[in-house]
């Protein structure tokens, strides 16, 4: 149940990042950062008993996750960069599984490389409204 729950967040946050674009990311990085924050908190609390498995895994979850929206929503141009980092991670990762690589620190690194090249472009030439529109698209067309 717990799975179906988190898998259900993930489509519709997905569906929002493809269709809506930059206009309604003001109020998707803060969402999207407490979801991430909910699945760090449970995960730290997981331990041998699943994730979450136990009421202390839900209370970690939902604590991270408020901090996470919080921290999103007040530093939202450092959110904007943070995101175009993950996006670059999701993508990055999404196109090497789809290659066929399946050596994992060969996926993750390819993720990481052009994470940071997202975050760097969106940096130096001072283009998140435009980075974030087009890869807010890309990355909820791959969730």
């Amino acid at each position: 149940m717990n799975d179906l729950v988190v898998g259900i967040i993930a489509l519709v946050m997905g569906a929002v990042f493809c269709f809506r674009g930059y206009l309604a990311m003001r109020i998707v990085i803060p969402l999207w950062g407490a979801f991430a924050g909910f699945m760090f908190g449970a995960g730290i609390v997981a331990g041998d008993a699943g994730f979450l498995a136990t009421a202390l895994g839900w209370i970690v979850g939902l604590g991270v996750a408020v901090v996470f929206g919080l921290i999103a929503y007040l530093y939202y141009e450092v959110s904007v960069i943070i995101g175009m980092l993950a996006i670059g991670f999701v993508l990055g990762t999404s196109v090497m599984v789809a290659l066929g690589i399946t050596w994992s620190w060969l996926i993750i690194t390819g993720g990481v490389v052009l994470g940071l090249a997202l975050a760097s472009v969106g940096i130096v030439g001072n283009l998140p409204m435009l980075l974030l529109t087009v890869l807010t698209a890309l990355a909820g067309a791959s969730t």
